[in-house]
């Protein structure tokens, strides 16, 4: 059977969405399903933050030793760590970068995001060809939208409110309306064959030069989230990947380097409509493992 047809035969036994772009790039060897179809990023949208931000540093715009001193201000909950640090540390714009990644820093993220410029990392990803990439929304932003609040600027109350509707329980159906879901509104959207072409890139070292890419490839096989693409993976494995959750969406995309000499395998994998977190990895992980086996079994 094709990986096609296996990957398809996998996803007839959820009720979710997935969109799904494979290539194994020494074969020419693809999947797609719902590959050119729109999917929320969720954290996956810090792959064009960080691709944005090295192609600044590369044109001499930005110093990735600069230190910068994150204030109160600019705290953002969710994932990451720097949120729970006093206020006043100053960290370097690479360190920066590698939470953003590996971590899945929202307060990196956002503090990046201000210095580079939404239109700026946008711009970025239509140079290199991935036109259907749209990033409206920072990560304070999309999880104010995501609990029904409305996206305000910082304060000791919006932090508190933002907080704990974040702790609260968010059920199938209202996750299925969430307005962070809707395809057709201004979002952060791309499609998993745009993902794809940008970790294709990476992986060609055709991002800027050899050099460029690998500095974005040595954070992203930094990644500390590891229960997606590598859940089912033998133990070492290198994935270079970024996952994403959000609402109902439940995203990892990234490169898994396959033993053998048989080159990199580019797996895109983005959900909408999973019934939880746990139901959602355990498809991406298993798309994942059947993707590895047809390379390296056959």
């Amino acid at each position: 059977m094709s990986l096609q047809g296996k990957i398809e035969k996998l996803l007839g036994e959820t009720s979710a969405r997935f969109g799904v772009s494979i290539r194994h790039l020494q074969s020419g060897e693809e999947v797609r399903i719902r590959a050119d179809e729109r999917f929320q990023m969720a954290s996956v949208f810090k792959v064009p933050i960080l691709l944005s931000l090295y192609e600044q540093v590369h044109e001499g715009r930005i110093d990735l030793t600069t230190r910068v001193a994150l204030t109160k201000e600019e705290r953002v909950p969710g994932s990451g760590i720097l949120q729970e640090l006093d206020p006043g540390l100053p960290v370097t714009i690479k360190d920066l970068a590698t939470l953003m990644t590996i971590v899945s820093d929202n307060m990196a993220t956002d503090v990046l995001l201000g210095m580079l410029g939404k239109e700026d990392v946008q711009e970025t990803m239509k140079r290199i060809g991935a036109e259907n990439i749209s990033i409206v929304h920072s990560c304070w932003e999309l999880l104010s939208l995501a609990v029904g609040m409305d996206p305000v600027p910082y304060s000791e109350e919006s932090w508190k409110q933002l907080n704990e509707r974040l702790e609260m329980d968010v059920d199938e159906e209202s996750g299925k309306e969430n307005l962070v879901m809707r395809t057709d509104l201004e979002n952060n959207l791309c499609t998993p064959d745009d993902m794809t072409a940008i970790l294709t890139k990476l992986a060609e070292g055709a991002f800027i030069d050899p050099a460029v890419s690998g500095a974005v490839l040595d954070i992203l096989y930094r990644q500390q989230l590891n229960d997606r693409i590598p859940g089912r993976l033998p133990a070492g494995m290198p994935v270079a990947h970024k996952t994403g959750t959000i609402a109902s969406a439940i995203n990892d995309a990234g490169i898994i380097g396959l033993p053998g000499g048989k080159g990199p395998l580019v797996v895109s994998i983005f959900s909408a409509d999973n019934p939880t977190t746990e139901s959602g990895e355990a498809v991406i992980a298993r798309i994942a493992e059947t993707a590895y086996r047809h390379f390296t079994e056959s």
